[in-house]
């Protein structure tokens, strides 16, 4: 019982429970927008943002987890100053960095929409993609189950997921309604 909630076990869980909350926020992120669900809009937005807080609590965790561990042993330094680690430098800064990207489009999107105005919040949203990217090579690179057939399964899949979803949400163009030329054309 004591091996279900070793440190080394949380941290691989909190890992995979993060990577599993902000996979679904990008996932909700992108259907939503897609014209086919405008009813479904608002619940879809909703779970979207939820998600997004749980992903980043949970890596939270995930950090201060970390940070306690005993046997790979991270100061706070190396937690937070990207490239700063000694175990698995560029890795660890690729988690950091994913982090930071994300934590920047949450508060973006919650809490300053408004005063940046649509088109910068909305290039700073796109770092969706890359943080989702850093944090896939994080978990695959650095995660001591990365190897095993059930993690490679999560990995092959949501990366499957995202490129469907994305050339979903890139490639659908819904038909905009013409204007009336003002011309009567009943005969």
């Amino acid at each position: 019982m004591t091996e279900l909630f070793s440190s080394w076990t949380l941290i691989r869980t909190s890992g995979f429970l993060g990577y599993y909350f902000l996979t679904l926020s990008l996932s909700l992120g992108l259907v939503q927008s897609l014209s086919k669900l405008n009813k479904k809009k608002a619940m879809l937005l909703s779970l979207h943002q939820k998600s997004s807080w749980y992903g980043l609590l949970t890596i939270i965790f995930h950090i201060i987890l970390i940070w306690q561990d005993q046997f790979v042993p991270y100061s706070l330094d190396e937690l937070f100053i990207p490239f700063h680690a000694e175990n698995e430098s560029l890795f660890s800064a690729l988690g950091t960095l994913s982090f930071y990207l994300f934590f920047l489009v949450a508060l973006s999107s919650d809490f300053f929409m408004k005063k940046l105005g649509f088109k910068k919040w909305k290039y700073i949203h796109f770092a969706v993609f890359p943080a989702w990217i850093l944090m896939l090579i994080h978990g695959l690179a650095i995660g001591t189950d990365s190897s095993e057939p059930w993690a490679l399964f999560i990995y092959s899949f949501s990366s499957l997921l995202m490129i469907v979803l994305l050339f979903i949400r890139i490639t659908d163009n819904p038909a905009k309604p013409q204007r009336s030329s003002g011309k009567n054309l009943k005969c």
